[in-house]
């Protein structure tokens, strides 16, 4: 074995040469050498002296580079212009054949310089085929570590991952396409700690790891990276801007040509590649958002989603459009909020501890919330929101108070409103009484508590007041036929509980000059995709002509009571109940029905009073006296089971009941025969009724 410095070495190699007149060829083949950075081992060196300077080619069995953890076989090296002096050797025109790191054998040129003191080796390679593109390389090597720089194009990013993992510095397996044109270094120290850096401009990019929970799609943009080991960790910044192609971060999805994305990493940290810890993070897209802070993450090999183990969220003037479809609507899937119409801006912060929100304090501007499925919207929502987290209490935080421009509530017309509120956990307390007009009135809501919202215990309670407001606005947004009048009543303590409101007591309201009231009042999954609502609903002393002016039914004088036994709705239709509608107990008010009002009845009924109307001396008759009026549904299954004010006997259509008693002369009965109707076929001759002007007879 041999120990020699290399300078040395080749200066007594030449020495027996240095004053000959023809060319000298000197041969030299050793079994090993010994640097205090690199070893090498079968060696065979030729070198030519020559009038003009010496060149030489030096083959090696293997190369040992201890501190890089490199070994190479089987390396050529030719040098077309040898330098030589007692304190360095300089090889330009190299050409260099040999087994590169992640890039296989292949010959390519550079140059190579060596100092003697302090022993450092200055090299360059040109052409260096890797990862489908062309590399340049330049750097250094001595005690202190090694330098590199280098610079590509054309570079496959499918391949550059495989590198960067065959070097444990990669993120793991990824899947992954595009090209990149790229600079960079890399160092070591003495220790072998190793430093990075990389700037990339990035052409129809792609990534996405086994699990989907990061993917980037055709994104083109720049790239840049500092980074070094500290310890077993790594430390770095990252920033990234693309303008095309799409990228998801599990729950956060852009679309880069629509809104341009530029994402700063500062102060970021990982031991694993799996967990990551970032001191400062920004976020900018366009101006549809902008966010920063701090955040710590895992993303964990395989299948499993990311976590964001905590997190601090600035957000400054940013789009609720942008973050509801890039981040909140993946989380509300489901839900319903899960299809939302947004606008308007947001401003504040927000903390993340485990995938959860633990706080957050936010300034809303012009926000509007539209249910697609038209169940509800706010429009024109501004002002603060407080929320101390989920182990906070309403009171833990300052008042939240939001005003609205306008709203509606399943087809209901809201008008604007403020209010202020106690958030905490998941707890609402109305602080101050809130008035939202409506329908021509107001709902007064003096008292709302919601406690456990969104959990299977929830519960909440309402104390409230309905000023008159118009009952056409009411019934059209149920769906029923248009009534006039007003509907004005009190609304004693609501409370919800198992996913249910429950009135506790009697909803009293005043109506068409009588009163109604509806006991035991239950909404199954008010805010669920079919409501169910059940209850039982008492009207006394109706004025009758007010009811039918409302419903241009034709006029009807007198007075109207009835009961709605077992009233079961779906989605705010009934599907059950017991209805019956008679003439008031006792009422002394003229009793008169219109000849259009007698038709009407009949159609309903399937008797055949609008065709003795229509001949005969009764034509000549606009009004006639009745004694009762009676008419019952007993609906099940779709189908009501009608009956009247009584029986009437058999007639020519068979056996009947009266629906309108007549008395005095002229007289005329309205009997029905039709003993089962399909209740929607029902509602739609109410409703043609009530539209048309002509009377309608079946």
């Amino acid at each position: 074995m041999v120990q020699i410095r290399p300078v040395a070495f080749l200066l007594a190699l030449l020495a027996v040469a240095v004053h000959a007149a023809d060319p000298v060829v000197v041969a030299f083949r050793a079994e090993r050498v010994d640097a205090p950075d690199w070893r090498v081992a079968d060696i065979d060196a030729t070198i030519e002296l020559h009038e003009g300077g010496q060149r030489g080619r030096v083959r090696i069995g293997r190369v040992e580079l201890p501190g890089a953890e490199l070994e190479f076989s089987d390396t050529v090296i030719d040098c077309a212009e040898i330098l030589l002096s007692r304190t360095w050797l300089r090889c330009h025109d190299a050409t260099l054949t040999l087994d590169f790191p992640v890039a296989g054998r292949q010959t390519v040129t550079g140059r190579f310089d060596y100092e003697r003191e302090p022993g450092i080796l200055h090299f360059a390679l040109q052409q260096l085929a890797l990862a489908g593109g062309r590399v340049a390389l330049e750097g250094r090597t001595g005690d202190f570590g090694t330098e590199l720089e280098w610079s590509g194009a054309g570079l496959a990013i499918a391949e550059l991952v495989a590198i960067a993992n065959s070097l444990d510095l990669g993120p793991g397996e990824l899947a992954a396409g595009g090209s990149a044109d790229a600079r960079g270094s890399l160092r070591t120290d003495s220790t072998g700690q190793l430093a990075l850096s990389l700037d990339a401009s990035l052409a129809e990019a792609s990534v996405a790891n086994d699990a989907g929970t990061v993917v980037a799609e055709a994104v083109t943009g720049t790239l840049r990276l500092n980074a070094e080991q500290a310890g077993e960790a790594w430390q770095f910044d990252l920033s990234l801007a693309a303008d095309r192609g799409e990228a998801y971060v599990e729950p956060v999805y852009a679309n880069l040509a629509e809104h341009p994305l530029a994402i700063e990493l500062g102060r970021a940290r990982t031991a694993d590649f799996a967990r990551y810890e970032f001191g400062r993070f920004a976020l900018t897209q366009g101006d549809q958002a902008e966010l920063a802070g701090t955040a710590r993450i895992h993303l964990p090999p395989g299948e499993e989603p990311l976590r964001v183990e905590a997190a601090r969220i600035e957000i400054s003037d940013t789009a609720v459009e942008t973050l509801y479809t890039n981040l909140l609507q993946i989380a509300f899937a489901g839900t319903v909020l899960g299809d939302l119409e947004t606008a308007g801006r947001v401003s504040g912060e927000v903390t993340i501890e485990n995938d959860a929100p633990m706080s957050a304090d936010l300034e809303l501007d012009g926000v509007i919330l539209d249910d697609r499925r038209r169940r509800f919207a706010i429009y024109g929502l501004g002002g603060s929101l407080h929320w101390p987290g989920p182990a906070g209490a309403p009171g833990d935080a300052p008042p939240s108070r939001l005003a609205w421009d306008s709203g509606n509530a399943q087809g209901i017309l809201l008008g604007g409103a403020s209010a202020a509120l106690a958030l905490g956990g998941d707890d609402l307390v109305l602080l101050e009484s809130l008035r939202v007009p409506t329908m021509g009135g107001a709902l007064l809501v003096n008292r709302l508590e919601i406690h456990d919202y969104g959990r299977d215990d929830a519960r909440g309670l309402l104390d409230a007041e309905l000023e008159p407001v118009q009952l056409g606005q009411l019934t059209g947004a149920f769906g029923w036929p248009a009534f006039s009048g007003s509907l004005s009543g009190r609304l004693p303590l609501l409370t919800y509980e198992g996913n249910a409101m429950t009135v506790g007591g009697r909803l009293t309201a005043r109506a068409f000059d009588g009163d109604i009231e509806l006991a035991n009042l239950r909404i199954a999954q008010p805010f669920g995709r079919v409501p169910r609502l059940s209850g039982d609903l008492t009207f006394r002393s109706l004025d009758l002509e007010r009811v039918t002016n409302t419903f241009s039914f034709g006029l009807i004088q007198g007075r109207l009571s009835g009961e709605v036994a077992g009233l079961e709705a779906e989605n705010w239709r009934p599907v059950a109940m017991d209805a019956r509608l008679y003439s008031t107990p006792g009422d002394r008010t003229p009793r008169r029905i219109s000849q259009r009002a007698v038709e009407n009845l009949a159609s309903v009924g399937g008797g055949g009073a609008g065709a003795v109307l229509s001949t005969g001396f009764l034509k000549f008759f606009e009004v006639f006296a009745y004694e009762e009026i009676g008419l019952r549904c007993v609906l099940a299954n779709g189908v009501c089971r009608m009956s009247g004010a009584g029986p009437a006997g058999e007639g020519a259509l068979g056996r009947g009941y009266y629906i309108v008693k007549g008395r005095g002369i002229p007289r005329i009965d309205v009997i029905g025969y039709r003993e089962r109707v399909g209740w929607n076929a029902l509602l739609q001759q109410l409703s043609a009724i009530t539209r048309d002007s002509t009377p309608v007879v079946n």
